[in-house]
């Protein structure tokens, strides 16, 4: 069969025509665009919104408040006698401060006790412990924790004792403790339906000392008066 056209255009073009081959930043390009169509980046899973920062915010809150109200509490709830000793110490300074030591001064018990008929509503045991080397120099009316209270001035060497004294709210005694308040020793205890503070800048032996002896003079001295 003879060739026709067609047969002969294949050969023809194959043998003539010019080729041209890609340039390779083309081949480049397009295996990179390959490559980019089968490999796909998975997918993240969004991140919920936490809770955290607000959890963590209200636990600060209530951290802080519960601190805030021990705090609170703490000053309200103070122990009575911890409010007590600091009110005995501020008077004590204060009578150490100008001349308000006292507003009666006699070493004698007989004038002493007499001086506060009429200006206090009970009448203050007063005891004479000059034999002992303590003597009595006076007294005064003082103000603590809301009343007026007998105030018994005593000297041991150079040191200046203040024995507070007023009714105790019960009938049941108890033996001196000593605490200690900004420089100051205390002492106090209850005893003849009275309780007493004694404060000094006397040291803790020789002011329970002193506590001690008071505390057994008044007794006596209530024994005797029934």
């Amino acid at each position: 069969m003879p060739a026709t056209d067609d047969d002969e255009l294949g050969p023809l073009i194959r043998r003539e025509a010019t080729r041209h081959a890609p340039p390779a930043a083309l081949a480049e390009r397009i295996l990179a665009d390959l490559h980019k169509a089968d490999v796909r980046e998975p997918l993240r899973p969004q991140r919920r919104p936490t809770a955290w920062p607000w959890l963590q915010a209200i636990t600060m809150f209530v951290a802080g408040a519960a601190t805030a109200w021990g705090i609170a509490l703490g000053l309200l709830v103070m122990p009575a006698q911890e409010v007590m000793s600091d009110s005995i110490t501020d008077s004590h300074v204060r009578s150490l401060m100008g001349s308000h030591l006292a507003d009666v001064l006699s070493s004698d018990r007989h004038t002493v006790k007499p001086w506060f008929a009429g200006k206090l509503d009970f009448s203050p045991p007063v005891v004479d412990l000059a034999a002992e080397g303590l003597p009595l120099i006076g007294a005064r009316l003082d103000y603590i924790a809301g009343r007026s209270v007998a105030a018994l001035v005593y000297q041991s060497g150079p040191h200046v004792i203040n024995l507070f004294v007023w009714p105790a709210p019960d009938e049941n005694p108890a033996a001196p403790q000593l605490l200690a308040r900004r420089g100051y020793n205390l002492a106090h205890w209850t005893g003849g339906g009275m309780q007493a503070w004694a404060v000094s800048d006397l040291n803790p032996a020789e002011l329970q000392a002193f506590a001690t002896l008071v505390r057994d003079r008044m007794a006596t001295a209530e024994s005797a008066a029934r």
